[in-house]
């Protein structure tokens, strides 16, 4: 079943809509100037190695072995993720692609005034004045840590409370836009404005295997919610509903974003621009937030910061991994925005010495914030024991 998923891709990557696309971004490139106006590009490199599996092998060996370092699982996982369905467990004789860092499609957009080319091919349809969304782009490396063993875990060293573990790449960015929208949030109970997804629209090989999924660059059909009104050129997050937690709403979890290509009364068209997931049948969908960029601004180290609790993990393992996306208990009314650095602590009572230092479980990164809650990413893990009930504080805040 997952091999015939991979032929898909391939077969969606090699159409003509995408090939035109391409041709589209070539065109923009040769024209003098472009490229310094920021117009759209895609930064593609070479063709994808693929791996088939072998007995043993984990995403961290993998990553080991073709990026050169072990903590960029997560570039191959975001990558594979019609074939790897949970990152801890690979099988063997399952294809994965494989890719460096800098050869992920990433789409830029840095507006600047003056005239400018306008050019759409005809499988992106948008309206000028639409909201562009960036698509996901592969998450940074984690930060360094100070001794490197065959787990994510390492053995922590005694931390001041303002001491954060901070990544120094040239390329540093405080949030990216696939983090803020792959991450999820909970609902706190609100009554969002959510839309039907119905499943995807026309016929593919795939339909010889009976499943709804829809891919990259195609249409799923979405009925709006009742009063609603969507625009072509909207973009609509997509989403499964998952547990209730109590006190705190559902657990939204993105699998996807879709533009909107035609619109008929209630009934919408949409395009698949961006995968985090699985998208199908008996999914929601909602507009997507808008996306303000922080670049490259740091957060700023704090001592004795505000200090919170886990709420709960999105994705429940019985034990943490990094990029695994944890909800706290702080949000827009405690100040929380996006790129501020909590560090996870042992809970009291649990030090091995009476009035020792805490222990530092780990650091956790916000990347999307709620009123009364926040949903952030675990850059760092130091110890186990992380997990709903585990204390935080703030440590780093970015700049207001």
């Amino acid at each position: 079943m997952r091999h015939k998923y991979l032929g898909e891709i391939r077969e969606r990557a090699a159409s003509s809509a995408f090939l035109r696309v391409l041709g589209v971004v070539a065109a923009l490139a040769s024209v003098p100037g472009m490229a310094a106006r920021g117009q759209d590009t895609l930064q593609v490199g070479g063709q994808p190695q693929v791996h088939v599996v072998r007995e043993g092998e984990t995403l961290w060996a993998l990553a080991q072995m073709y990026l050169g370092d072990p903590f960029l699982w997560p570039e191959i996982y975001r990558m594979n993720t019609m074939v790897v369905e949970d990152p801890h467990w690979i099988f063997p004789g399952e294809e994965l692609y494989l890719a460096q860092p800098d050869t992920t499609l990433v789409p830029v957009r840095t507006p600047t005034p003056g005239p400018e080319l306008e050019v759409e091919p005809e499988a992106v349809q948008q309206t000028p004045d639409a909201p562009p969304v960036e698509l996901p782009e592969a998450p940074p490396p984690p930060p360094p840590v100070e001794q490197a063993g065959p787990t994510v875990f390492t053995p922590s060293q005694p931390r001041g409370p303002s001491r954060m573990v901070m990544s120094v790449s040239d390329s540093y960015r405080a949030v990216r836009a696939g983090d803020f929208y792959a991450a999820g949030f909970l609902t706190e109970n609100d009554p969002l404005p959510w839309a039907d997804v119905k499943g995807r629209v026309g016929r593919a090989s795939s339909d010889r295997i009976g499943g709804p999924t829809a891919f990259l660059y195609g249409q799923i059909s979405v009925e709006a919610p009742a009063g609603a009104t969507y625009h072509v050129g909207d973009s609509l997050l997509t989403a499964t509903m998952g547990r209730e937690v109590p006190g705190w709403g559902r657990v939204v979890r993105p699998t996807g974003i879709a533009r909107v290509v035609h619109v008929s009364g209630r009934d919408v068209l949409a395009e698949v621009v961006a995968l985090f997931g699985r998208i199908a049948n008996n999914q929601v969908a909602i507009p997507v937030e808008p996306f303000r960029d922080p670049g490259g601004a740091r957060p700023q180290s704090v001592e004795d910061g505000m200090a919170g609790t886990v709420i709960d993990q999105r994705d429940q393992h019985t034990v943490a991994i990094q990029q695994d996306v944890l909800f706290i208990d702080l949000g827009r009314e405690n100040g929380v925005v996006a790129g501020d650095m909590f560090e996870l602590l042992q809970p009291t009572g649990e030090q091995s010495v009476a009035d020792a230092p805490r222990k530092r479980l780990a650091i956790l990164q916000v990347v999307h914030v709620r009123e009364h809650s926040a949903s952030g990413i675990l850059i760092q893990i130091l110890a186990p024991g992380v997990g709903a009930g585990t204390p935080v504080r703030l440590i780093g805040k970015m700049p207001s």
